[in-house]
Order: C-alpha cells, then structure tokens, then sequence
C-alpha cells in the first residue's frame, strides 16, 4: 500500500530539486527551506491545505531568476521604494507564477491545484489582502524568514544594512504585516531574540 505522507515527501523533496536553479539567481535556496519549515509550523496551528501552501512558498520566488543581477539591487530591500521597484517586483511574481505553472505542471499536479498556487505566487508580495487561508498561511511564511537568525544576518548583509537598521524595520512594520496569529507571536518573539544578539555585538565592541 502506497504511503501518502512518504510519496508527498517525495514530491516535495523533487519540488525542491526543480526549483532550486531558479532560487540561485539571488542566493533564495535558504530563504525557501526556511519559509518551508514556518509554513509546517503556521499549518499545525492555523489550518491550510498542505498542496497548495507547500508549493507556494517553495516557489515563491522563482521569478527572481528573470531579472539582471543590477536589477536586483533595486528592485527589493529596506532602504528600497519607488516606481522602478515595484516594477521589478510585479516581474518577479508574474514571471515567478509562469514558472511555477510549468514546474508543477510537468511533475502531474491537478490544475486547480496550480491555479490556486500560483495565484498566491502572483501577488505574494504586491497584494495587501489575502483571500484564502492558504494565502495567509504562505505569505506569513515567506514574512518569517527575515525574523529567523539566517534570513535577519542574511538580510543585513545583502543589503548592506547596519546591525540595528533591519531591526528597526522590522519592529516599525511587523504589527501589520502579517495574517496569522501565530505569526505574528513567532514574529515578536524571534525579534527578542535578534535585539539579544544585536545588543551582544555591541558589548563586544566595546
């Protein structure tokens, strides 16, 4: 008898696989295993349909391939905003859902299923509403990642932020972005923890 928990492991494992050439063109490898494990997280304690929430966050960001190094400089970040920004975003998404399809579309999964991933995909960064669960569920994930150790040093340094600059981004912002609640508990949370660090780099210092 065929194990569905083992053959979606699997599933999810090749996901990974397909998707990771497209995650190299800006380093995003990290950024989606550990918006993965949130979206594990957020769904014991929120809810979501796993094969849509799953895929989602998974391939997010594919669309970032299709954009030049230098575009990427300016097209996302703390320090960034502007017409050109949020056109070289838009690209991101629309691209990153075109990918998406055929990805998922090759390995057999149902086409309600892909339109509903890519939908989220399309407007994961863009749209201010979510319109399903599974949206919030996998927007929330993606969010996470820069509150987590990794993805808040990882920032910093891509972006060549100061110490305390994406800190402060962060605890100015975080209250409104996200959908879950629990989210938005992993969020204050994981902010405790990046001050301790921060406030450690600075006693050494002295």
């Amino acid at each position: 008898m065929v194990n569905p928990i083992v053959e979606w492991s699997k599933l999810i494992h090749q996901l990974f696989q397909r998707a990771e050439p497209y995650l190299n063109a800006r380093g995003d490898k990290r950024h989606a295993e550990i918006s993965h494990k949130y979206s594990l997280y957020l769904m014991k304690h929120e809810g979501g349909n796993q094969k849509i929430i799953e895929p989602a966050v998974i391939l997010h960001d594919v669309g970032w391939s299709c954009l030049k190094p230098q575009e990427l400089t300016v097209a996302y970040g703390v320090r960034v905003a502007g017409k050109e920004a949020d056109r070289l975003n838009r690209i991101h998404e629309v691209k990153g859902a075109a990918i998406a399809q055929n990805i998922l579309a090759a390995m057999g999964f149902d086409s309600s299923l892909i339109d509903k991933i890519t939908a989220i995909i399309k407007r994961h960064d863009s749209g201010i509403n979510a319109y399903s669960l599974e949206e919030k569920v996998a927007r929330d994930a993606d969010k996470l990642w820069r509150f987590s150790k990794i993805g808040y040093w990882t920032e910093k340094k891509r972006q060549g932020l100061a110490t305390k600059e994406l800190y402060d981004h962060l605890a100015e912002h975080y209250r409104s972005w996200f959908f879950t609640r629990t989210a938005l508990m992993l969020s204050h949370a994981a902010l405790k923890e990046r001050l301790k660090e921060i406030e450690t780099l600075n006693d050494e210092k002295v």
